[in-house]
């Protein structure tokens, strides 16, 4: 049997197989941020397509955390967990397993969106946002923390079989960990040791609140395409110190920001469909249009790496030899050999996808039956930029 199709747990948590659903933005639930009939189909497709955990896109965890993009699913609210046992229900009578991701958009936002100024370790915008944030005070910060743990709790009432915390892709845990947002001086900022310091008090106020035994999971980044970003380096140092707080189950590693580039989702530059991403916001502000168009997204594109299948693995390498906590990789995995190897070569204990997935839901259930030997996605990203005023597909069946 491929390896691919052998268990092996998170924490409690027993999955079938070693690829998972990773995360991504669905644009599903309404204006509220419930989760919609069209979400459960959605991930419907992936239970039935035979993957063995399906990571939600993110959900936030307070308002002033909000994302910019279509319809954020939202678990900032008691209200709320009605709507999210629905889901897992269902999903659990397909015999899936799921898992809620929570985060903070931080400054990779707009004010528009949050109703409120956005949040930061430091006053610096975001290079793609272009909006200028607040520098987080003590009482913001412990007020994320807090509000993490109790998002954390409702997924746990809602039936999530595990949580994950959103450290990468620079949304706001992720600033502090990096130079190139975080400038402050002092117990947040600074040393590594400092800038870790928000990451390690967040999951240990989420194993609070979830009890030892509910999986809890984090992201984060391999790498930052800017000045003084994080580093593999500094992402092993990471890595270790998450598991020293005795708090997390699996890590996940991903890489890239926003204004990085398409650096976590390489391939294809899809100028046209990121351009739809202004209008919403640009409609009566031709110059900020112009800006976004002849400025702002021809120098993203001109930070793009080019494509290489499993682009994360050699950091996932160095920091799988260095952890005893599940390790899952994310970036680029396409063909089913590739990801047999990695595993068998131990530099990754579970493969995570997305846009493969989007166009084949099957994919996993392709590969076990050899009716497969690879992807079909060309990494054209358009699924990518489209997430901002429609719901995720993809436009090449579509």
């Amino acid at each position: 049997m491929s390896v691919l199709f052998t268990p092996l747990k998170i924490g409690t948590l027993e999955l079938s197989n070693r690829m998972i659903r990773t995360a991504s933005h669905e644009g599903l639930s309404d204006q509220r941020g419930r989760p919609s009939d069209e979400q459960f189909q959605f991930y419907k497709g992936f239970v039935e397509g035979g993957i063995g955990l399906v990571i939600t896109g993110y959900a936030g965890i307070m308002q002033s955390g909000k994302s910019a993009l279509f319809h954020m699913t939202m678990i900032d609210s008691d209200e709320l967990i009605p709507f999210h046992r629905k889901l897992t229900d269902r999903i659990h009578q397909l015999g899936g397993k799921i898992i809620l991701q929570i985060a903070h958009c931080g400054r990779q936002t707009w004010s528009s969106e949050t109703g409120m100024p956005l949040l930061a370790p430091s006053a610096i915008p975001c290079g793609f946002y272009c909006e200028m944030p607040r520098e987080m005070n003590e009482d913001d910060i412990y007020s994320v923390i807090e509000n993490y743990g109790k998002a954390a709790l409702r997924a746990k009432q809602a039936g999530y079989d595990g949580v994950q915390i959103h450290g990468a892709h620079g949304y706001l845990l992720s600033t502090f960990l990096s130079l190139h947002s975080n400038k402050r001086k002092d117990r947040w900022g600074g040393s590594f040791e400092n800038r870790f310091r928000i990451i390690g008090e967040t999951l240990k106020t989420v194993k609070k609140y979830v009890g030892k035994d509910y999986p809890v999971l984090i992201k984060l980044n391999t790498y930052e395409n800017a000045i003084k970003g994080t580093t593999p380096e500094e992402c092993l140092l990471a890595a270790k110190m998450v598991e020293d707080t005795n708090c997390c189950d699996a890590v996940e590693l991903s890489c890239g920001t926003n204004e990085g580039g398409f650096v976590m989702a390489r391939g294809g530059f899809p100028t046209e469909a990121l351009l739809r991403y202004t209008r919403p916001y640009c409609k009566y502000n031709q110059a900020i249009k112009f800006v976004f168009k002849k400025m702002i997204i021809p120098f993203i594109k001109l930070k793009q790496p080019p494509f290489t299948e499993g682009y994360n693995l050699s950091a996932a390498a160095m920091i799988k030899q260095s952890i005893s906590l599940p390790v899952i990789t994310v970036g680029g995995m396409r063909s089913k050999m590739f990801m047999e190897d990695a595993i068998n070569m131990k530099k990754t204990d579970f493969v995570s996808l997305a846009r493969p997935l989007i166009l084949e839901p099957d994919l996993p259930n392709k590969f076990k039956n050899r009716l497969s030997e690879a992807a079909l996605c060309d990494n054209c990203n358009d699924c990518v930029a489209a997430c901002d005023t429609r719901t995720i597909q993809c436009y090449k069946i579509n």
